[in-house]
Order: C-alpha cells, then structure tokens, then sequence
C-alpha cells in the first residue's frame, strides 16, 4: 500500500478578522483534518493577528513580503505549504465538513490526476445559504487538451471548492505576477496541460458573496486589463505545453478572447448610462487593440449600447441553469 497523501490547505489572509475564526474552525472540524492549516497573513491592521495567535496551536502562520499583489500573495500561500496535494481557502469563506475527505478521495482516484473540483455554496454575511453552484456542465474526468479548452469562457473550477497536485504546480511555475484579481482562473488554465481534473458531485464549502459591494463596479479596470493578459499570455503558454503549436490549432484563442470582451462590453453596456461610458471606455483599449475591436469599442464610448453575442443555446442555458441547480441541490438533500 502506498504511503497515504498530505494535504495542505492555505489560508491568504487580510483584514477579514471577523470571518477568520470560523473559516478555520471548520477546518478544525472536519471527517478528515487538513495534515496542514497554513496563513498568510498580508499585515492586517484589524484583529487578524490575534485570531492567529489564538489558534497558533493549530495553524503555522506566515508572512508574504509587504505590498504584494494579489497573485504573488496567493502564489506565496500556494509555495509556503508542504503537502503532496495543496489549496486556497479564503479568509471569509468556509469548509463543510467532508471538505478535506473528498478532496483527498478525488486525488487518490487516479494516478494523473492534478486537479479535484467540487460544488460550493454561496452564502452571506450571516451565513445563510444564498444559492448552492454544481458544475454541471464538467465530467467526472476530464483530461487535457479538454481541460484547457473548457475554461476559454471562464475558470471551470469554483475558488472555494478545489485541490491541486503540488508537484504538477511546482511544473507549471508560479502564476502570472502581472496578473491583479483573476489569479484563480490562471492557476486552473496553467494546471490543465499537466493531467487530469477529477469532478466530486457533491457541496464542499460556503463562498462568502454579497458583502464587497458591486465588484463589477469596482474591479472591472482590474477583470479587463487581467482578461488581456490571459488570452496573451496565460492561454499561448498553456496551448504550446498542450502540443497546440500551429495557428489553426490556437485560433480558438483567438476566437475566445473576442467574445469574451464583447461580453465584458455588454455587461458594461448595462452597468453604466450613456454618459459615463466614454470615461471606462480607455479602460478596455489594450483589448479592442488584441481583438480588433476598436470600432465597437468607439461605438460605446459614444453611448451605444453593445449587446451580448451569446446565441440561443448560450441563452437557454443560463435561463435554465438555476432551475438544475435547485434540481440537483434537492437530489442532494434526499
């Protein structure tokens, strides 16, 4: 019998003291523990470092260097843990109970297995239950290139429910530092040539949603410019380690990027007046430039309104997409 795998879980943390405790707590509780709880505190000013120092017993407690990113403070929680399989706990998110046991179950499954996703749940500030997130759409393997592929209109992995091999990260090399918030979808992209993701049918956590605000708002200079890296940088790297090396077989890139930034100036469209359009429309220059869309571009900022390309199937399924989840959350519960 071979020797029984350490997982690690990390916690990259900042100023969410007041959802800290429980986040740990309910790694502390699980059917299985966690062989390591490791945080990385980014020097939070609020009660963070007490909480800490509460459980200090429980957590080894760690430090990235001052006034780094997002990415290098996620591509520091991800270095400084030492177990065969390793993940990302948000400081204001928690784990349900088999969090660790199906995690574990899914990367001793198979042999070429890099990655374990699972379904989540979002909740809010009080922790009620907001809607419960299956991924329907992902088989229970999936090997590459479908692992890359599948992920060209958005990560296929939810942040809060998800393992990785370390040593297939350690390969892939650290997350693109360029990168300002969609780290999680490059660290599953850069993942997806190394082997196979394995899919656990089943809730494993709660995703803190609701208490940031409009993050639309907020983060959409941060979503375009990162959507621009990924589909220039993230993607190419990932095809080439795919064997995707001639241009017909990475025109999808191509393809991928366009529509996404056409859906991205869609939901804009909808998010701002007329009048407030020309002031967000240099926001999304580098990327019209990448896809060729600099007239559509000019046509918002002129206060058009840009619709959503997404067909009908496209359509029909987020219509219906809540509908099989409730379908699927009820089976659940039975």
């Amino acid at each position: 019998m071979g020797r029984a795998l350490r997982f690690s879980v990390g916690i990259p943390a900042y100023n969410q003291g007041e959802f800290l405790e429980a986040t740990i707590l309910s790694l502390l509780n699980q059917t299985r523990p966690p062989d390591e709880i490791v945080i990385s505190d980014h020097y939070s000013s609020d009660n963070t470092p007490e909480i800490i120092a509460k459980y200090a017993a429980h957590v080894r407690a760690v430090k990235p260097p001052q006034g780094v990113n997002l990415t290098a403070q996620y591509n520091f929680t991800l270095s400084s843990q030492s177990g065969d399989w390793i993940t990302l706990l948000s400081s204001d998110d928690v784990a349900r109970p088999r969090f660790c046991e199906a995690l574990c179950a899914g990367a001793g499954s198979r042999d070429d297995a890099v990655l374990v996703r699972a379904g989540w749940e979002n909740i809010d500030a009080d922790d009620a239950v907001v809607s419960s997130e299956y991924l329907l759409s992902v088989p229970k393997v999936e090997q590459p290139p479908a692992t890359l592929l599948s992920q060209k209109n958005g990560p296929k992995v939810g942040f809060a429910a998800f393992a990785i091999r370390r040593e297939a990260y350690l390969r892939s090399g650290p997350i693109l530092a360029s990168l300002e918030s969609l780290a999680d979808w490059a660290l599953f992209v850069q993942m997806a040539p190394f082997g196979s993701f394995v899919y656990a049918n089943e809730i494993l956590s709660g995703y803190r949603v609701g208490h940031g605000g409009n993050k639309f708002r907020k983060r959409v200079g941060m979503w375009v410019r990162d959507e621009a890296r990924m589909f220039g940088e993230v993607f190419p790297l990932a095809a080439t380690r795919c064997g995707m090396k001639s241009a017909e077989e990475r025109a999808w890139i191509g393809q991928a990027s366009r529509a996404n930034f056409l859906r991205y100036l869609a939901a804009a469209s909808d998010e701002f007046p007329a009048e407030e359009r020309a002031e967000i429309a240099p926001l999304f220059e580098t990327w019209a430039e990448q896809t060729g869309n600099q007239r559509t571009l000019h046509s918002f900022a002129a206060g058009d309104r840009i619709r959503d390309p997404v067909g009908l199937t496209q359509k029909a399924k987020r219509i219906l997409r809540p509908v099989a989840q409730n379908l699927v959350a009820q089976l659940h519960r039975r």
